[in-house]
């Protein structure tokens, strides 16, 4: 089976790329190991650069991605200091024809991005795993079984969508980059009857003093439902033999906000984890025939550990090389990987120093609390308003 392009994974940016493909007519293949619709784990936070993504696939699917019932509009978000002060943002008022954030479980918006594609340029193979991957001078041959079937696809590039667990990296023999300081640990568990969400509907994140420096956070979805989990960089939960678990429960009942939020609330699944490989240029994410998008190339916002955002931005950005790539017949995907990093540039600085800030309790009240100070918010509220009329 001879395609241009062989897509690892199906997940948001391994979709995101089928669509960018299909819209430059490119022929490709998208194997997963999984069918639709599937849970991942994931904190479930829908941001401006997703909405940006799917508009410049076209402005029919951004609009039907916001009209889906399982898509929650959120109008803000607050920010908890470990001292009790709050930072809040409403943006109902600014005249946005939809809401800035939205909340979408995994296994709707995985499912909404695949149920989307078209079998034109693009063929999605479910249930295919791969076991082979050899890159050559003429290509690269992709060896995946299914059925119990092995099967192999000779293409001129791969491109790694596969997640945080490693299959192309692997295969390829190229360093799987996990330094823990770069690593974040996280626990997801879905909840009913949580009160005292906003009525925006805002995402609320808890930097709980005992919790630091990590973050809780409670994220409203459809049907009386919630996404609620914490998250902490790796290094500090080994230095600090952190029990992810048990903190998640010690916030719940100890943190007097959150315990109020929690009165009636009933889990409904057990605690599950994961790791948040977060952006660091130190990472390959591109070479000869190859290139990596979504949590794969490590594609995690270092503070708030968002990364469906950049994932579907890394796929969007890869298809411009990819179509300069299959133009000039040159297939090193090197310039991909600068493009990345040039365009986060400032997002990994910021990020990186906001991360640090929650090492220091005194330091992030003070961050917050001058936040709210009028002239500041106020700046900042607007500022935020342009850059979202921006991108959209």
């Amino acid at each position: 089976m001879d395609t241009e392009i062989c897509i690892v994974g199906a997940g948001p940016a391994g979709a995101t790329l089928s669509h960018f493909l299909t819209k430059e007519k490119i022929n490709h293949i998208v194997l997963d190991k999984g069918s639709f619709p599937r849970d991942k784990i994931c904190g479930d936070g829908i941001t401006v650069d997703v909405l940006n993504v799917l508009k410049r696939i076209s402005p029919e699917l951004q609009e039907r991605f916001t009209q889906e019932s399982e898509m929650l509009a959120s109008w803000g978000f607050c920010f908890h200091a470990s001292n009790g002060k709050e930072l809040r943002y409403d943006f109902r008022d600014n005249g946005f024809p939809m809401a800035p954030f939205y909340t979408s479980r995994r296994l709707d918006l995985d499912d909404f991005l695949v149920r989307n594609l078209t079998d034109e340029y693009g063929k999605l193979l479910n249930e295919s795993e791969v076991i082979g991957i050899i890159r050559h001078d003429a290509g690269v041959d992709v060896t995946y079984v299914n059925g119990g079937v092995e099967h192999v696809i000779k293409a001129k590039m791969i491109i790694g969508a596969e997640g945080e667990k490693p299959i192309v990296t692997r295969h390829l023999g190229l360093e799987h980059f996990r330094e823990k300081e770069h690593l974040i640990g996280a626990l997801r568990v879905y909840y009913k009857n949580v009160k005292g969400f906003h009525d925006g509907n805002h995402l609320e994140f808890f930097f709980d003093k005992e919790l630091l420096p990590g973050y809780f956070w409670a994220f409203p979805l459809s049907n009386n439902e919630a996404n609620v989990g914490l998250g902490m960089v790796s290094t500090a939960i080994s230095d600090k033999k952190v029990n992810l678990k048990k903190m998640l429960d010690h916030v719940i009942e100890n943190n007097m906000k959150v315990a109020r939020m929690f009165a009636e609330a009933e889990p409904l699944e057990k605690t599950r984890g994961w790791g948040l490989p977060i952006i660091t240029p130190k990472r390959q994410i591109a070479g000869e025939r190859f290139a990596l998008i979504g949590d794969a190339a490590g594609m995690i916002e270092p503070f708030t550990g968002k990364g469906i955002g950049p994932g579907m931005m890394s796929a969007r950005i890869c298809s411009e090389h990819i179509v300069q790539a299959l133009k000039d017949k040159d297939y090193n995907m090197t310039h991909y990987q600068e493009h990345m990093y040039r365009y986060y540039k400032s997002e990994i600085k910021t990020g990186y120093t906001l991360q640090k800030t929650l090492k220091y309790p005194i330091a992030l009240n003070s961050v917050l609390g001058l936040s709210n100070l009028s002239a500041i918010k106020k700046w900042s509220h607007n500022k935020m308003v342009t850059e979202w009329n921006r991108w959209i």
